[in-house]
């Protein structure tokens, strides 16, 4: 059997209207040797899982994996990583639409600077997901490498689905964080933490079709699932250089400060309020008592949890 040389990740959950323009960019990915295709169900109820199997019924290296209860995406996205055998792994949402290049694309920079992990831009187009199947990537982009890929992530951009990650790598970061529901902030933590090189392409490797309503409506649990992702990340690697540390505990904060916001009235009459404007001025260090009653308010918060095995 040929070398698997990328096993594309997908989530998916009541995506039927997205499925059939998403899969027809996905299938049709051009210059890729053998691909594979890894399709995870987090117990849909509409016709998602149906529209999978149709379309995949003739293409070799498809697994759909049919779970009967609802766990959540950082769950499901781990479970479509470990069932994974190619050299890189791409995951998207069900309503993410690739252009027919960006995989090869994201190889080739990938061998090209030895980089484990390669990320690019995305755009909100505010098309209908028909108008969006067979489009390509610009001629000319810019983009950048660099090798301490950790501290790349803590100074970019690097939250959404698309990247291109090899495969060892999201191993040995064990995925997402399984206790955070929505993966985009914990996988490129996690994984930048093992990872041997990034780049970052200035170019759109994610188009987003019109939105019909999705998680990100929900701002509390954004912030919520921000939180928890730097706060547990803190907590598993206390003895990072301090700048690392200082980043990390900033984003942890401007997560909760904008979750108060939120919530509380006249918040900048409150402590978090200083507390906020020290990470953002100065390179404060965690306070981690103060962070375990961040978590502790968040944990009352109305949002959306991974259910436990």
């Amino acid at each position: 059997m040929a070398e698997i040389d990328v096993s594309f990740v997908m989530t998916v959950y009541n995506k039927e209207r997205y499925l059939p323009s998403v899969l027809q960019a996905l299938l049709n990915q051009s210059g890729l040797k053998n691909p594979e295709f890894i399709f995870v169900d987090d117990l849909s109820k509409d016709a998602s899982v149906e529209i999978i199997e149709r379309m995949t019924k003739d293409v070799p290296n498809v697994q759909i994996i049919k779970n009967t209860d609802n766990r959540g995406i950082s769950i499901r996205i781990n479970q479509g990583i470990r069932l994974a055998h190619g050299k890189f792994i791409r995951m998207l949402d069900s309503d993410d639409i690739f252009p027919i290049d960006s995989t090869a694309k994201m190889i080739e920079l990938a061998e090209k600077y030895d980089a484990d992990m390669v990320y690019g831009t995305f755009v909100k187009t505010g098309k209908d997901p028909e108008e969006l199947t067979n489009e390509y990537l610009n001629k000319d982009f810019d983009l950048y490498y660099k090798k301490d890929a950790l501290r790349a992530v803590l100074t970019g951009r690097f939250t959404r689905m698309g990247q291109l990650i090899k495969r060892d790598v999201l191993f040995k970061a064990k995925g997402a964080d399984e206790k955070v529901f929505i993966q985009d902030e914990t996988i490129p933590l996690r994984a930048s933490f093992y990872a041997n090189g990034i780049v970052k392409m200035f170019e759109n490797v994610v188009l987003v079709p019109k939105e019909f309503g999705n998680l990100s409506e929900n701002k509390i649990q954004l912030d919520h699932d921000r939180f928890m992702a730097y706060y547990d990340f803190l907590n598993e690697h206390k003895l990072l250089d301090k700048d690392i540390l200082a980043q990390l505990n900033k984003r942890a904060v401007s997560a909760y400060w904008k979750y108060i916001r939120k919530t509380k009235t006249f918040p900048c009459f409150s402590k978090i309020f200083w507390t906020y404007l020290k990470t953002k001025i100065f390179t404060a260090q965690p306070n981690y008592d103060r962070l375990d009653v961040m978590a502790k308010e968040f944990s009352q918060a109305k949002v959306l949890r991974p259910k436990p095995y």
